[in-house]
């Protein structure tokens, strides 16, 4: 019994040093590179779509799809200040990019039981269950992005109604439809802001 205490006093005691050499090692990181300060003097003149979900989960990937229509527009319009970023789910490496935006617009697919029609409403910060690595919202991003940079861009969602998510590459054509409206709208929205 007595090396099993011996065991976990060393365990927690390595835990302890690791805890507080890392911190050392970003204070110092930070202090002298300047890598969260640099941020916190950064013009933010860009509007940041993110979009998201599964583009094999047939309208799961509506996301992606508006995305793709807005990309094109912006090229054709020559909207440098547009960034789309496009991933399976929101992550945290995203605050960084999060931080650099005036605007960000996250797109995303939503079941029909919530609303039958696309849903656009702002976002506002705020931690719900903690910041993990697996459950992430897009409030949740936006008060990280403030908490480690001390920047809080204004946050839109932009939610288009899926009727199937089965595998599959294929929007349905209701969903395709609901696509158009959203992205329509969002090119307002972009010209506005």
């Amino acid at each position: 019994m007595g090396y099993w205490v011996i065991g976990l006093l060393g365990y927690w005691v390595i835990g302890l040093l690791d805890y507080w050499i890392i911190g050392l090692l970003d204070y110092y990181i930070i202090s002298n590179f300047g890598i969260i300060t640099d941020m916190k003097n950064k013009t933010r003149k860009n509007k940041l779509i993110i979009a998201y979900g599964n583009p094999y989960r047939n309208d799961d990937g509506v996301g992606h799809y508006v995305a793709g229509i807005i990309q094109n527009w912006a090229d054709e319009k020559k909207m440098n200040e547009i960034s789309i970023i496009t991933a399976y789910q929101l992550d945290i490496d995203m605050a960084e990019d999060i931080a650099e935006a005036a605007d960000v617009y996250f797109l995303d697919a939503h079941v029909t039981g919530y609303s039958p029609d696309v849903v656009i409403g702002r976002i506002e910060p705020k931690k719900t269950q903690g910041f993990t690595t697996h459950v992430f919202t897009p409030s949740d991003l936006i008060a990280l992005s403030a908490q480690l940079y001390g920047k809080q861009p204004r946050g839109y969602i932009i939610s288009v109604p899926g009727f199937d998510f089965d595998m599959g590459e294929e929007l349905t054509e209701e969903t395709r439809r609901q696509a158009n409206h959203a992205a329509e709208k969002l090119k307002e929205m972009l010209l506005k802001q």
